[in-house]
């Protein structure tokens, strides 16, 4: 739930015969992937880490607010408040990772994660190839 990575991870592995895809795949290891997927060089992809590194606390919050609100039965309005924020940070997240791409990988990148934040479910890691 914490990274772009593991959002898109089993899609693009699933489509990829790149033997680097592969092991990253086998590994566990998104951000291999993402670097690879997404053309990044070392300094970007240190950067893209350090974003998701620092998103993962903001994210881990939202998380504990949602399945808070829902554990005590929390009023519609309110959940659906807390998943809109949890939304909004997910997009600005992904909008700041595409800004450390190369030009075009970015929009691509993009192009895949953003239609799995909008109708997001908050009931479990969002990923390509189910939106819960």
């Amino acid at each position: 739930a914490l990274t772009a990575g593991a959002v898109a991870f089993a899609a693009f592995f699933a489509l990829n015969d790149d033997p680097e895809l592969r092991r990253a795949a086998r590994a566990g290891d998104a951000m291999a992937w993402l670097r690879v997927e997404f053309q990044l060089n070392a300094a970007q992809a240190a950067a893209v880490k350090q974003l998701h590194d620092d998103y993962s606390v903001q994210c881990g919050e939202h998380c504990a607010a949602i399945m808070a609100a829902r554990e005590r039965g929390a009023p519609a309005a309110e959940v659906a408040r807390l998943e809109a924020v949890c939304v909004n940070a997910m997009t600005r997240h992904f909008e700041a990772v595409a800004a450390l791409m190369p030009a075009g990988q970015g929009q691509r990148y993009l192009a895949t994660v953003l239609p799995k934040v909008s109708g997001y479910s908050h009931t479990g890691a969002p990923n390509l190839r189910v939106n819960p």
